[in-house]
């Protein structure tokens, strides 16, 4: 289950208990207290098998308090015909849509955007995961002074690399890469070590070496999948002798 369907099908789950606690002849505030915290505990159990974060479950923990909250609050000032005063009102309408806000924009850091609203918001022909893609951790910029360095020996180098298979990758779905690598001069180069470094963008743990496999005429592939959508960095690494490439590019994994 998406966080969008936990938290919106949470807090219907809150205002249905609340009604049916009142049904049942429970008080305006023992109704809201069991309504807010049932729902809470059923995500409780459900998220510790799933590893949801902190933040996640606070989101949870606050829409339903605050739901079955305003639930209490009118409820029981509508048992005694009370009004209440503009000012609380507005309070309370404020923290309603913030807390809304709030769960709308973490759900969107966490999957994105609908594809319908994607494509409304930013009209393109590729196909985009706008789901935050985390940090770049520190350590990897370290690595593009040699990357620059190393140019200038690849321009002398003059080998001519292709790269197909990443625009087949889908979470948890197989697909092959192949890598060809040819000399300035158009021949194969062939007894090459190829690996192949996989650096997920929001969580360098998922980083993945992989070492291909030569396949004849300067071919070199790999069977590989991918655990999350969104986006990542692949390095080609390419070294023979004395000799060596190094190429990076972006990749987006669709879901």
């Amino acid at each position: 289950m998406s966080f969008t369907e936990t938290l919106f099908g949470g807090l219907l789950a809150v205002i249905a208990l609340f009604f049916l606690a009142r049904r049942l002849g429970l008080s305006h505030y023992w109704s809201a207290i069991l309504s807010a915290a049932l729902p809470f505990l059923a995500y409780l159990g459900f998220s510790m098998s799933r590893g949801v974060g902190g933040d996640v479950l606070a989101i949870h923990l606050v829409v339903f308090m605050v739901t079955a909250a305003v639930l209490g609050v009118f409820g029981n000032m509508q048992r005694k015909k009370e009004s209440m005063h503009w000012a609380p009102r507005l309070l309370i309408a404020f923290f309603i849509v913030l807390a809304v806000l709030m769960a709308g924009f973490l759900s969107i850091a966490m999957n994105g955007l609908p594809d319908q609203l994607a494509k409304w918001v930013m009209p393109g022909h590729q196909a985009m995961h706008t789901g935050f893609p985390g940090a770049v951790p520190h350590e990897r910029n370290q690595l593009y002074e040699p990357h620059l360095q190393r140019l200038e020996q690849q321009r002398n180098l003059g080998w001519k690399v292709e790269v197909k298979g990443f625009d087949a990758l889908r979470e948890n779905k197989p697909a092959a890469v192949l890598v060809s690598v040819k000399d300035k001069q158009g021949h194969a180069v062939d007894s090459a070590k190829v690996t192949l470094d996989l650096w997920r963008m929001a969580n360098s743990a998922d980083d993945r070496r992989l070492e291909l496999t030569a396949q004849g005429s300067g071919s070199y592939g790999i069977q590989t999948s991918l655990a999350d959508a969104g986006n990542w960095i692949a390095e080609i690494y390419i070294e023979r002798g004395q000799d060596s490439y190094l190429m990076q590019q972006p990749i987006t994994v669709s879901e």
